[in-house]
């Protein structure tokens, strides 16, 4: 079973701690995937702004970060392959 579990929100200050806040860092748990690895996922301020009252709406930028791993898995699979027959 896939499960993302937000355990932090980090607030991301481009133009010093004196002006609002630019970004945001999502650190997090998944299991279940395939493709490990559970580095923080940077969004920025108004997609958080959008989700931060629907957690599942913070999860789904983690899975779309999995897909995106998962694609370029596969790219540099396809690329070693070429590379066999060459």
């Amino acid at each position: 079973m896939m499960r993302v579990t937000i355990t932090g929100i980090n607030f991301k200050y481009a133009n010093g701690y004196s002006e609002g806040y630019t970004g945001v860092e999502l650190q997090y748990i998944a299991n279940g995937f395939k493709i490990s690895g559970n580095d923080p996922i940077e969004i920025t301020k108004e997609q958080y702004e959008q989700n931060k009252d629907k957690p599942d709406g913070l999860r789904t930028f983690v899975v779309d970060k999995k897909i995106e791993e998962a694609k370029g898995y596969v790219e540099d699979l396809n690329e070693y392959k070429q590379s066999l027959t060459e």
